[in-house]
């Protein structure tokens, strides 16, 4: 009796062990692979196509697993002690070629000039002041570079210092955030023709099949990934606000991520100063790294989080935001916004049901956890 139970216990124990496999961990992105290297290395496709229906398609891109800084940083401060350790090594270094090569010279100088004849220099008196008058130029060159280092570091801080307060609280603190699994993101916005294949109806103020939809809540969006969801099998939702913000950066730290500039923000976005009023075409602008278009303007983007006001200090796995608020995240900026709107790391929120023609969306599919 005692060794039947024993063997029920075993073959149950047996049973369960098959059917719940331990999940490996996913590597984290090392920062300088491309998405396909990525892709191989984890064994997983770089990109997935969902079918709509009558040849619609939703093309999605694989975003890796990493770890990133989410919010606006508060700069460091530049190190003058270390650039003025190497300026001052630079000008005595400097000081002592030059001093050195007048004194040979001298020297010659006066010999000449006792003895009554031209200037004589020997093969080794030549090369001694070939060596320290080097010695002397690169001195002066390590001072000067060092200098202007100095001053481009300076000007950098101020820069990045004025950023930084001119941006909104809600940005603030910055904290690192690790995303442990990798994510498929919609290459480019849900367009119209998407939209109306899934749900049957088309509420954009600006029509064309391939503009992105919009003036579609936050509760629509969610409709829209629980249709998809079920027409394709596949988990499909809005991206989480670190989802979006790491996606978007792709690797950089920068404002937008072809730049700090606005003239880099307009090789990625439609905003105010160049959409002419309107929506455009999704893919258009320059893609980042990872491969999304339109992650700077065009259309805001839902988010699932709720808004909070700021963010929590202190590094993070996987956030998923407050789990109570009154509005949900947007991000990316928008045809009718400035530039600061398009930035990176800013935020804003609406409540669920709002609607507007700058606002639309792109979705997220989940990747399966790894087996070992």
């Amino acid at each position: 009796m005692h060794r039947t139970l024993a063997c029920l216990f075993l073959g149950c124990a047996l049973v369960c062990g098959a059917d719940a496999q331990p999940q490996a961990a996913f590597p984290l992105w090392d920062g300088r692979e491309s998405i396909e290297q990525y892709a191989k290395r984890v064994n997983v496709p770089p990109t997935k196509t969902l079918h709509l229906g009558n040849g619609v398609k939703l093309e999605l891109v694989l975003i890796p697993a990493g770890r990133f800084v989410m919010g606006t940083p508060e700069p460091k401060p530049v190190d003058e002690d270390g650039f003025h350790k190497k300026i001052v090594v630079g000008q005595a270094v400097f000081a002592v070629g030059v001093g050195v090569l007048l004194v040979l010279v001298t020297t010659v100088i006066i010999r000449a000039i006792r003895k009554r004849r031209r200037p004589q220099y020997s093969l080794a008196r030549f090369m001694k002041m070939t060596v320290v008058a080097g010695v002397g130029v690169m001195g002066g060159m390590h001072w000067w570079f060092s200098t202007k280092a100095l001053t481009q570091a300076q000007a950098e801080y101020k820069a990045a210092l004025a950023r930084y307060q001119s941006s909104y609280r809600w940005e603030k603190p910055a904290h690192d955030v690790t995303l442990s699994t990798p994510f498929c993101m919609a290459k480019f916005l849900v367009t119209q023709e998407q939209y109306q294949q899934v749900m049957g109806a088309n509420p954009s103020q600006f029509k064309g099949a391939n503009l992105p939809v919009e003036t579609v809540s936050w509760s629509d969006a969610m409709e829209f990934c629980k249709e998809v969801s079920e027409k394709t099998g596949q988990t499909v939702q809005l991206p989480t606000e670190a989802q979006w913000e790491f996606a978007c950066r792709a690797g950089t730290t920068t404002t937008y991520y072809t730049g700090d500039t606005e003239a880099d923000l307009g090789r990625a976005a439609w905003y105010g100063a160049n959409s002419k009023g309107k929506t455009h075409p999704v893919g258009q602008k320059e893609s980042n790294a990872f491969g999304p278009h339109d992650m700077h303007g065009n259309v805001w983007e839902w988010c699932q989080d709720y808004l909070q006001e700021q963010y929590k200090p202190g590094a993070v796995v996987d956030p998923q935001g407050p789990t109570e608020g009154q509005g949900r995240v947007l991000r990316g900026g928008s045809w009718g916004g400035s530039a600061g709107d398009c930035r990176s790391a800013n935020r804003y929120g609406d409540g669920p049901g709002y609607r507007d023609d700058n606002i639309g969306f792109r979705v997220v599919v989940v990747v399966a956890p790894r087996t070992p």
